[in-house]
């Protein structure tokens, strides 16, 4: 592998590990503390983590259905390296940016039990990989994604902004952590 397949490859493989850091922090609380939020108006762990689960999940929907129109894609523009920068200033600056409806966890969202979660995002990765190498030769520099705050990417961008985003969340859970212990 060359080029952007090892691109897309190094952001999966990251991404897996940073799930499998989550996936064992997250097992090892008590259904109890999984589900508790620290104080009133804070999201639980189960929230943060189902979070991340709902994002990847609709984002790889998102995909499949524009790599099924393909005629509507947009070739790959330099200017959504700025969208993935701007993310990456976002989530450092902590500044707080109200999630989408469909993925805010206020909103009735479904949440995943630890076993359900573990079992459902393997599965999601999978299907996610899977589509990525299917369409990586064919579109890989077409802009098959779009972020609601920084605009369309690449599949490639998309996997950098997803490890961006488990990170940012990460250190959430971590202090969600602390403090209910």
């Amino acid at each position: 592998m060359t080029g952007p397949t090892t691109q897309i490859h190094h952001q999966f493989e990251k991404l897996e590990l940073k799930k499998k850091i989550l996936i064992n922090l997250i097992t090892s609380l008590s259904d109890e503390k999984y589900n508790q939020q620290p104080s009133s108006g804070s999201w639980s762990v189960a929230q943060a983590a189902n979070h991340i689960f709902l994002s990847e999940q609709l984002s790889t929907a998102y995909i499949r259905k524009k790599l099924s129109y393909p005629d509507t894609l947009l070739p790959f523009q330099i200017k959504s390296w700025g969208g993935v920068y701007l993310i990456k200033l976002v989530l450092w600056s902590g500044y707080k940016r109200k999630a989408p409806v469909n993925i805010n966890m206020w909103e009735q969202q479904p949440i995943l039990s630890q076993a359900d979660l573990e079992q459902q995002w393997s599965k999601l990765r999978a299907d996610m990989i899977t589509l990525i190498e299917k369409h990586q030769e064919a579109f890989g520099s077409h802009m098959v994604y779009r972020h609601p705050f920084a605009g369309r990417m690449t599949m490639h961008q998309m996997l950098i902004f997803f490890n961006d985003h488990m990170a940012h969340h990460m250190k959430q859970i971590n202090l969600i952590i602390s403090k209910i212990n």
